[in-house]
């Protein structure tokens, strides 16, 4: 019996507290969220907004919805919308809050600054209901707006936020991008400067280029050049309208071509004359619309070819790396890879940091001139080469590169490795990371403890 009462009494315990966690702790959230809805002007959610119009006392701005995210701008006609931006329009009619009444069915509006309201915002549903508030001036200590509902005379305050928020201009609600893709469907880049022309095609996660000459490309370089142009925005529109003649877009001194391999097209930026210091006329050759951009990617479209293509020095797989080979005159030092450590042919083990440290090298300097055509072995040094390096990977052929004369402009030394028929400039302190003897890397012999000394005699006792 005992049992049983511990059993009905836990169990009325439980029905206990789940009342109060649902009429406390829930309830306390669902009455905090209605409290919340009441201090909001509209009872509306995001999605279900259509419409939008931004009236101002010298212009109206009006769009509707096409679409899941699109905006379609029909006032001014023929321009066209930024979406991200009517969307955000979009959102913020549901924060708008309603504060304070100051003032119920009032008979003047004057001296609220809502006879002729600095702005005014209207908006539809989907089921046909529609949305107003106007802006009016702001109280005397500046925290808040006086604002009042198209459907009433009730003045109420509203944060000054509000009024800024809604207040724009047409070039801030129009579309602003240079050109509309995805930077993941670009597959193919040109870009046309008078009869200089420069191409690369993507190739799994790296380019190629392919003019004006048939070489790897810094695929860092290209992928940030495609996404300055996919984030790029226009400056700002001619305050008068300006023809492609005038702008210089009917032959445009920069073409830029991007493929878009998904949509299986051209979006191609055409960017004309300079209107003033360091601002250029573009448009997207599908669009009408001329705009003036800075001169970011003018610059960067204009760079020159090295700047676009690979500056490693030679590419190693470190994991496969076995043998590394440096040949000094008749001096060679022959450095073999044993488990995780390297070790010198006598057997000696090289310090931790010295093999890394060389290969880093490789890595992270790049070249500073890359001559494609080069000229006789001999005009670089490579007859008397001041070293040669020797990697052998596996069964693999080994990657030889030669260090030759000093280069002077730019400042360094001429390097060739058997990968690829160029001479590069690079460093001089990528000669010095290989430019070693077996002392300077071979890790020092431990300390040899000082010999054991017997403790002196025990004196006779007296």
């Amino acid at each position: 019996m005992r049992f049983k009462g511990t059993t009905i009494l836990f169990i009325l315990f439980v029905i206990l507290g789940g009342y109060v966690y649902f009429t406390e702790y829930r309830g306390k959230e669902e009455r905090q969220k209605q409290e919340e809805s009441k201090k909001k002007a509209f009872q509306v959610e995001q999605k279900d907004i259509s419409e939008i119009s931004l009236i101002y006392p010298d212009r109206t701005m009006s769009a509707v919805k096409k679409g899941e995210r699109q905006w379609e701008i029909t006032s001014p006609a023929g321009v066209q919308a930024d979406s991200d931006e009517w969307e955000s329009l979009a959102s913020n009619i549901p924060q708008i809050d309603r504060n304070d009444t100051v003032a119920q069915n009032a008979q003047d509006l004057t001296s609220f600054g809502l006879k002729d309201p600095p702005a005014k915002v209207s908006a539809r549903t989907k089921d046909g209901k529609t949305l107003e508030i106007l802006f009016g001036s702001e109280n005397p200590k500046k925290t808040y707006n006086y604002a009042k509902l198209g459907s009433s005379n009730d003045v109420f305050l509203t944060g000054s936020n509000w009024s800024r928020t809604f207040t724009k201009t047409v070039s801030d609600v129009r579309n602003k991008k240079l050109l509309e893709f995805e930077t993941d469907d670009i597959d193919g880049i040109k870009i046309a400067q008078g009869t200089k022309e420069l191409e690369a095609q993507k190739s799994g996660e790296n380019w190629q280029l392919k003019k004006p000459v048939d070489t790897k490309a810094d695929s860092s370089e290209i992928s940030s050049f495609v996404s300055s142009i996919r984030f790029g925005r226009a400056q700002s529109f001619p305050d008068s309208p300006v023809d492609a003649k005038t702008a210089g877009l009917d032959a445009p001194a920069l073409k830029v071509t991007l493929h878009d391999g998904k949509a299986k097209t051209d979006r191609v930026l055409l960017i004309g004359k300079s209107p003033e210091k360091d601002k250029y006329y573009a448009r997207d050759a599908s669009r009408d619309a001329i705009f003036i951009m800075d001169k970011e990617i003018p610059e960067k479209a204009r760079r020159p070819l090295f700047d676009w293509r690979d500056k490693t020095i030679v590419k190693l797989d470190r994991d496969k790396l076995e043998k590394i080979e440096i040949q000094r005159g008749s001096e060679n030092i022959s450095l073999l890879k044993s488990g995780s450590d390297w070790k010198l042919a006598d057997g000696k083990k090289v310090q931790l940091d010295k093999v890394p440290g060389m290969l880093n090298t490789l890595d992270f300097e790049k070249a500073k001139d890359i001559i494609d055509m080069p000229k006789a072995p001999g005009t670089y040094g490579f007859d008397k080469p001041k070293l040669e390096v020797s990697f052998r990977e596996g069964s693999n052929d080994p990657v030889r590169v030669q260090f030759g004369s000093d280069s002077k402009t730019p400042e360094g030394i001429y390097l060739k490795s058997s990968d690829t028929p160029a001479v590069k400039v690079v460093s001089k302190g990528v000669f010095d990371k290989f430019n070693v003897k077996p002392e300077d890397i071979a890790e020092a012999p431990p300390a040899t403890p000082p010999p054991a000394t017997s403790p002196p005699p025990d004196k006779p006792k007296s």
